[in-house]
């Protein structure tokens, strides 16, 4: 970019910027207009609170060595998935939990101002209490307002809903609370709180149904871990109540926990069933036993059986121990294997009963675990999950894993007991000579031993799974409680009213450049800077007081008003165009009729008669004479056309006085043959007889625009002056204008910006001559011509 075209692209950002400025009211307006829309916007938002919490969730604890082999066969650990737990929390169904245990299902507000300014939620403060009568929250139909209104001793309540697209609406007075409302829907219950006053405003209480609400929450409600890798969950909710965000952070945090602890309990309250119904078997076989030991003695007359057989026994106490044992663990194999074979049990999680095989009691674990975790994805998802079908298939492993574990340790016992037999056989034939009834009562003894050990462990058993469900702790560790800040954080009131600012100023900007773009009018001295070599003399403000007078000569001596003073701008302007020797015959033209020409010519001359310059005003707009209205004189007669035709020989006859030094010549009748007319050389003639008497020659000409008439007789012309109306001449007369000039139709042309409207708009004036001239004009005028 040449240097030339950025002083042009400064020119041009310059003249945008005086051109909006000229309309600094309408941008003052729409300052005013938008800032106070928002204000009113802002007021009409609803505010958002932000909530935070964190927690740590507790991973579960695992024997390592005992799960590597199921990682090896593509199966996890028991860590817990916090991908899972996000999962979770931010479930509609446990949020709807939550929302159902605070009753949030019921809001209350007051009515909105003017119904369209923010009400707050009246959580925990309403002064009344709503409730739907004989229903469940989840069993909610549809949403209901309630507009309670309070009068000095009834209560008037009016619902509205909306049912299969169709809206209903009731009216109903209490002249009682607490109170019910009965309605095609159900039946409702209101009573007053303890913050009703007797000047309470309309309270609107609103019932929804909760899963709807948990929906709206969980958009405003965001989880998600600090790190990567870490297990600290942090919990951020907008809510437009602090205290109502806060509560519901720490209630989800409670459910969480409380479901945490539920899943965790399944294994030993199902563990202690288990225990319970043995227990019951035990203790019946164990008293038959018992009964049948009490018998026997009775029967035989034992006194002191234990004494009579002492050195017998010694040789098979060994044997009895281990054997006691084998059939301990086979038994409790027993159960289990009976257990997993009844078909009531395949979603019962396994018992645990102090196998000692460590290898099966992990995979039991795992097996038990994992049924958990199925149970809990199958309430919360389709059959074709696959996350399900996954678990599903690992189940099924395990639990074949266990069955073979099972029978594979049951058929080591078999053949342990076996190999004890076959030593029993041998101390048998030692004891062959006791008495038949020592050997029955030993065995009787032997039976009650076993049953009475395994009472006593299942006692302990069940206390042991009963300080497990005691002892459980939470899964959801609180390391941050809910906490909510001072302030909103919507909405950015600051950032809101900033955004109507700046449409405030763009907008208009933006319709006024339009507007400039698709404006065919010349609106001011800014359009005339696209002018070659074209000087602007002056611009001449509306004169208002003149526009009904029929005398429109506004140039009086001694005065100093503004339009006095563009005038004698213009007059000193066009002096110093003239100021070479015999240049005094000026032409004042314009493009089309009303622009104001022959205002400009007579006022002119008026100046420049002031300054004891004799002037001579000659109508040679012959076509549609206007002089004697500018004047405020009577139409004549005679004039320039009947010195033309031929029909006045002496220019004296023509001439009227005006004032002092102030002469004019009207265009007189109108001829049928205008053009050929200011052809004659007698125009000329005349011109050169008024230089002679005048100094200063004004000829009041035809628009160029319409007729050639001016170009005709602007050979005889010193300098021209082109007059444009404000809003009124359009922008092609620049280019007009340029074309005249560049093709030198007429002599000197300078140009004068007619009925400026704008106050404190400056001019900037150019002149072929590199002499530069600016007025500040403080007035306004109203002239129409």
């Amino acid at each position: 970019m040449n240097q030339q075209e950025h002083q042009e692209q400064e020119i041009d950002i310059i003249e945008i910027i005086q051109y909006l400025l000229r309309y600094w009211y309408i941008f003052a307006i729409s300052v005013v207009i938008f800032c106070l829309a928002g204000f009113l916007y802002v007021k009409k938002l609803t505010p958002l609170y932000e909530i935070s919490a964190s927690v740590i969730i507790k991973q579960e604890k695992t024997a390592p060595e005992e799960m590597l082999l199921l990682q090896d066969i593509g199966l996890n650990g028991g860590t817990n998935n916090i991908d899972n737990e996000i999962g979770t929390l931010k479930s509609v169904d446990f949020i709807t939990k939550v929302v159902t245990s605070l009753e949030l299902y019921t809001s209350y507000r007051n009515e909105k101002r003017y119904g369209l300014f923010y009400a707050p939620d009246l959580y925990k403060s309403s002064p009344y209490y709503v409730r739907w009568e004989n229903i469940e929250p989840d069993k909610i139909p549809v949403s209901i307002n309630f507009h309670i209104r309070k009068d000095k001793s009834t209560t008037l309540i009016e619902s509205e809903y909306y049912k299969d697209g169709e809206k209903y609406s009731d009216k109903t007075t209490l002249t009682i609370l607490p109170g019910y409302i009965n309605l095609s829907i159900g039946k409702f219950y209101i009573e007053p709180t303890k913050y009703l006053t007797d000047k309470q405003a309309i309270i609107i209480a609103t019932i929804q149904n909760p899963y709807e609400l948990a929906r709206n929450i969980l958009s405003n409600l965001n989880i998600a871990t600090s790190t990567k890798q870490s297990s600290q969950l942090n919990l951020i909710l907008k809510s437009e109540n602090r205290e109502k965000g806060t509560d519901f952070l720490a209630a989800l945090i409670n459910e969480y926990n409380k479901d945490a602890i539920k899943d965790k309990n399944m294994i030993s309250f199902n563990t202690a069933v288990f225990i319970e119904e043995r227990l019951k078997e035990i203790a019946s076989e164990l008293g038959q036993v018992e009964n049948q030991v009490e018998s026997f003695r009775r029967e035989n007359k034992i006194a002191d059986i234990p004494t009579q057989v002492e050195s017998y026994l010694k040789q098979t106490d060994d044997f009895n121990t281990q054997r006691l044992e084998i059939e301990t663990q086979m038994n409790l194999l027993g159960y289990i294997k009976e257990f997993i074979s009844n078909q009531d049990n395949k979603s019962k999680l396994i018992p645990n009963l102090g196998i000692k095989d460590a290898g099966l009691n992990s995979v039991i674990k795992r097996y038990n675990e994992m049924l958990i975790e199925k149970n809990r994805i199958e309430n919360s998802s389709s059959e074709n999950n696959p996350v399900l079908i996954q678990m599903n298939s690992q189940t099924k492993n395990l639990l074949h894993n266990i069955q073979s574990s099972l029978n594979n340790e049951i058929n080591a016992s078999t053949i342990a007991l076996r190999d004890l037999e076959r030593e029993n056989t041998t101390n048998s034939n030692l004891i062959k000579r006791l008495p038949t009834v020592d050997r029955e009562y030993t065995e009787i003894l032997r039976q009650q031993e076993v049953k009475s050990n395994l009472f006593i462990y299942l006692l302990q058993k069940r206390e042991e799974t009963n300080l497990t469900q005691a002892a459980v702790a939470p899964k959801a560790k609180i390391i941050e409680q809910p906490r909510g800040g001072s302030n909103p954080v919507e909405p950015r009131k600051s950032m809101v009213m900033l955004a109507f600012l700046v449409v405030s100023v763009v907008l208009p900007a933006g319709l006024l450049y339009l507007k400039s773009m698709f404006y065919t009018k010349i609106e001011g001295m800014g359009d005339l800077s696209k002018l070659k070599e074209v000087s602007t003399v002056g611009d001449i403000a509306i004169v208002k007081e003149f526009e009904n007078q029929n005398n429109r000569i506004v140039v009086q001596a001694n005065n100093t008003s503004p339009v006095n003073e563009m005038f004698r701008t213009l007059r000193n302007n066009l002096m110093f165009m003239t100021s070479e020797e015999n240049q005094r015959v000026i032409l004042v033209t314009s493009t089309i009729s009303k622009e104001g020409k022959t205002f400009i010519a007579a006022n002119l001359a008026k100046s420049l008669s002031l300054i004891d310059k004799k002037v001579v005003l000659v109508g040679a707009d012959i076509r549609n004479p206007q002089i004697s209205n500018t004047l405020g004189i009577e139409k004549s007669k005679k004039g320039l056309t009947s010195y033309l035709a031929g029909i006045i020989d002496n220019p004296s006859e023509i001439i009227e006085p005006i004032g002092d030094n102030f002469d004019a010549i009207q265009t007189g009748p109108i001829p049928p043959n205008p053009n050929e007319l200011l052809a004659k050389p007698r125009v000329g003639e005349l011109i050169d007889l008024l230089k002679d008497i005048y100094d200063y020659i004004i000829i009041d000409s035809a628009p160029v625009g319409l007729v050639s008439d001016t170009f005709i007789i602007s050979k005889y012309a010193d300098a021209s002056i082109f007059v444009i109306r404000e809003n009124f001449s359009e922008k092609d007369t620049i280019s007009f204008i340029n074309s005249i000039h560049r093709e030198k139709r007429l002599h000197n042309i300078a140009v004068v910006l007619n009925q400026t409207s704008n106050s404190g708009k400056s001019g900037n004036y150019k002149y072929g001559y590199k002499y530069s001239y600016s007025y500040s004009y403080r007035y306004k005028y109203g002239y129409k011509a």
